[in-house]
């Protein structure tokens, strides 16, 4: 399996000799708020907690059977179908079966927001602007979607005015017809850090105008790096502490990866894996995985004889129960999963756990 396309994690936040103390500093800080408000008597209730998939995420078969499989645990889906041209235009890459697939969602109870992706601004200029969010306003009227997901990425510093004014103007017409906005942002821990694509992100306006604000947060270590982490937990602590001055975290869904990466000779460029590949070469070779302190996941050293060597990290349904937790008592309003298809079984069961309170967003 490799991922449709490769999300590239903007910034490392933390130094990985840190990360472990970090973890722990904030488990533990969060564990003696929770002592205090216990012992006081008070109750802190959720108001709404979402799982969301992004589908397809990857390359692998299996995506549209978990999602079938785990109905009861999922609550949005965004159908990542849509691109639009250089002015604007959408292109629809959903297949023959879309519209089944989304009447079988939404029969059951999902909400279907489709991601409009892109890579290339050209369209935010100010004479196809208004064109732009006329086109996706009418996709959404047209196919009966219950709203839109944005995940621009990559821009450049110089379109940080007029992609949050898009978004302000797209916001305003999804919502004069009842729909939801779904943005989907780099994850960062300051207002301008030094990748640009982030930088160009405005947090402060997007977040105002989203119904839903999902952290990218993943891709902590990307295949173009040495072997290490894809989601340290310090560093997604650190994002979602950043967007809690600029935003109610209650919005905020964070970035789930369920992928992993293997890097061939334990050099860049990684592939993507999953859960799945990864654990059938442990059991094929007898591998005895080490899990890494700072993000949980399994660090897989595939090193036989007559074999080029491989280094592995990915994500299993202990590296979730690990993150779950270090989300509780931070208030967000959910998670997002990237990366569905061959991921562990255990981490549906996990979801099913621990979430604090049903999904209430466009009920």
């Amino acid at each position: 399996m490799i991922p449709w396309r490769s999300r590239e994690r903007p910034e490392r936040a933390a130094k990985q000799t840190r990360a472990v103390s970090g973890w722990i500093h904030r488990l533990a800080l969060t564990a003696s708020v929770a002592l205090v408000l216990a012992l006081l008597g008070v109750a802190v209730a959720q108001a709404s907690w979402c799982v969301a998939v992004w589908y397809p995420s990857s390359e692998h078969p299996g995506g549209a059977q978990s999602i079938a499989e785990n109905l009861d645990v999922i609550d949005v889906v965004h159908p990542f179908w849509f691109t639009p041209d250089a002015e604007g235009e959408l292109l629809d890459q959903g297949g023959a079966n879309a519209a089944d697939q989304v009447r079988t969602w939404q029969e059951s109870g999902l909400l279907v927001l489709p991601s409009v992706f892109s890579g290339h601004a050209g369209f935010l200029a100010d004479d196809l602007r208004h064109d732009h969010v006329r086109a996706i306003v009418n996709l959404v009227n047209e196919r009966g979607f219950d709203g839109i997901d944005i995940d621009y990425e990559g821009f450049p510093l110089a379109t940080r005015e007029s992609f949050s004014a898009f978004v302000e103007d797209l916001a305003e017409a999804l919502h004069a017809i009842g729909k939801l906005l779904s943005v989907t942002v780099h994850a960062k821990t300051e207002e301008t850090p030094p990748y640009e694509g982030a930088a160009a992100q405005d947090w402060r306006r997007l977040a105002a105008a989203a119904d839903i604000f999902n952290l990218m947060t993943y891709d902590f270590t990307n295949r173009n790096e040495p072997p290490g982490p894809v989601a340290d937990v310090a560093w997604v602590s650190d994002v979602v502490s950043y967007a809690a001055t600029v935003t109610d975290v209650a919005d905020v869904r964070v970035g789930l990866p369920f992928y992993g990466y293997s890097w061939t000779r334990a050099r860049p460029p990684a592939r993507a894996t999953t859960w799945e590949a990864s654990d059938r070469l442990v059991r094929q070779f007898g591998l005895a995985p080490e899990r890494d302190p700072s993000s949980g996941e399994l660090v897989i050293d595939l090193d036989v004889r007559g074999l080029p060597r491989q280094v592995i990290y990915v994500s299993d349904g202990e590296t979730l129960r690990g993150r779950l937790e270090a989300l509780e008592g931070l208030g967000v309003g959910g998670v997002a999963i990237w990366g569905l298809g061959g991921e562990d079984p255990a981490v549906w069961d996990f979801l099913r756990k621990a979430r604090p309170a049903q999904c209430a967003v466009g009920r």
